[in-house]
C-alpha cells in the first residue's frame, strides 16, 4: 500500500470541512496539486479544477466533494482503518484522486474537488460553475464520482423530492376542542397514507432501483392551551430515474389528494432528477469491481448526466455508514480503489 495514499487520507481527515467551511481543505488540495508536474490548477471559490493533457484515448473526469455533514471532528486510526467524520463520505475518495495525480497516463485527466455537496443544491460548488467551466466539464468522454460505494460500481442514481404539506384546521381553546379542528389530528391520516404508498423497484439496465418515501419533519404549535390550526409535514421521496422530477411530483400529489382538503397547501421545497444507469465505457471498471448495483441515493452523477457526460459512482467506503456517526475507512479498500481506477484509466488510452 502506498504510504503517500495513507498520508493524503490522514491529512485530509485532520482538516474539518463541514459544508460552507471548506477553505482550509481547499487550500490543502491546491497546495498538493500545485506541487505536481504538468498539472494546471484553477480555483473558483473553493472549487478546484486540475487538468493534465493527454495524447490519446478517452478524456476522463474524476470528481469529489470536499465537505462533510456536521459532527464530531475527532479522527481515530489503527493499522486497519480510519474512524470518524468524513472517513467514509468522502475523504477516502479525495485521497485516491490526489494519489492518481501522482501517476502518469496517456489519457487526458481532469480532477474536480468541490464544496457544499451535502447541503442545498443552489450552494453546490459543481452546479455553480460558470458556463465556460461547465462546458469544460461536459467536454469529457467518461466521468467517475468517487462517492463511497464499498468498492462496487454503482450505476445511475435516484432522484429526490422534498415536499411540505401544510394541513389546515380551526383554532380553539383546549378546554373546548370540539369548537375547532386540531390540525395535528389530521397528520395521522396523511402519515397513514404515506405508509401505504407504492415504493416501486424497477429494473433499469443491469440494476434494480428501490424507491423510498419518508416523513422527515413535523411542526405544529400555538400555545399549550390552544388547539392548533395548522400542522406542517415534510416528506422526502427518493424515486427511480425512469421518472422525471415533474412525473415524481405528480405521482405524489395524486396519491395524497384523497386526504387533503381544499385549503391545504403543498409546496415543492427542492428536487433533483435522478440519472439512468449507463455502463458503456465502464465495462473494464465493472469487471474489475464485480457485479454493479443501483445507486440508492442522489449524487452528482445526476448533474453530470444532465451535461451529457456518461458517469458512474465508484469509491472507497461503505455507503451505509455515511452520515451515521460511525464512519470508517478501511485502508486496504483505499488501496484497492486506487489500483482499480488506475488500471481502468490506463485501459482508456486506446
Amino acid at each position: 500500500m502506498s504510504d503517500l495514499l495513507v498520508t493524503y487520507a490522514r491529512e485530509l481527515l485532520a482538516i474539518p470541512s463541514v459544508s460552507g467551511e471548506e477553505k482550509a481543505i481547499a487550500d490543502y488540495v491546491v497546495a498538493q496539486l500545485s506541487s505536481k508536474a504538468n498539472w494546471r490548477v484553477d480555483r473558483v471559490g473553493d472549487t478546484i479544477i486540475a487538468q493534465r493533457d493527454g495524447k490519446v484515448g478517452a478524456r476522463i473526469l474524476l470528481c469529489g466533494h470536499l465537505d462533510t455533514v456536521p459532527g464530531d471532528p475527532h479522527i481515530d486510526e489503527d493499522d486497519e482503518a480510519f474512524y470518524g467524520l468524513g472517513s467514509c463520505d468522502m475523504k477516502g475518495g479525495l485521497a485516491v484522486m490526489l494519489a492518481l495525480a501522482d501517476r502518469e497516463y496517456a489519457s487526458a485527466l481532469t480532477l474536480v474537488f468541490y464544496p457544499c455537496e451535502e447541503v442545498a443544491f443552489d450552494r453546490n460548488g459543481l452546479h455553480s460553475l460558470s458556463p465556460s467551466w461547465e462546458a469544460m466539464v461536459a467536454d469529457h468522454d467518461l466521468a467517475v464520482l468517487l462517492e463511497p460505494t464499498d468498492g462496487v460500481v454503482e450505476l445511475g442514481c435516484q432522484g429526490t423530492l422534498r415536499m411540505r404539506f401544510e394541513l389546515m384546521g380551526a383554532r380553539a381553546h383546549t378546554s373546548r376542542p370540539w369548537m375547532g379542528q386540531n390540525a395535528i389530528d389530521r397528520l395521522g391520516v396523511v402519515l397513514e397514507r404515506a405508509s401505504e404508498f407504492e415504493r416501486r423497484s424497477p429494473v433499469l439496465g443491469r440494476v434494480s432501483f428501490q424507491e423510498s418515501l419518508s416523513p422527515v419533519r413535523v411542526e405544529s404549535f400555538v400555545a399549550n392551551n390552544v388547539v392548533p390550526d395548522e400542522a406542517k409535514l415534510w416528506i422526502n421521496y427518493r424515486f427511480a430515474p425512469d421518472l422525471t422530477t415533474a412525473e415524481a411530483q405528480a405521482r405524489l400529489l395524486a396519491w395524497f389528494k384523497p386526504v387533503l382538503g381544499e385549503n391545504d397547501i403543498v409546496v415543492l421545497e427542492d428536487g433533483a432528477a435522478g440519472a439512468r444507469p449507463v455502463s458503456s465505457g465502464f465495462e473494464g471498471l465493472i469487471d474489475a469491481a464485480g457485479q454493479p448495483k443501483a445507486k440508492l441515493g442522489w449524487t452528482d452523477v445526476s448533474f453530470l448526466a444532465s451535461l451529457g457526460l456518461p458517469s458512474v459512482n465508484y469509491g472507497p467506503g461503505e455507503p451505509l455508514l455515511a452520515h451515521s456517526g460511525h464512519e470508517r475507512l478501511v485502508k486496504s479498500a483505499l488501496a484497492t480503489t486506487l489500483e482499480t481506477l488506475s488500471e481502468w484509466i490506463l485501459s482508456q488510452a486506446g
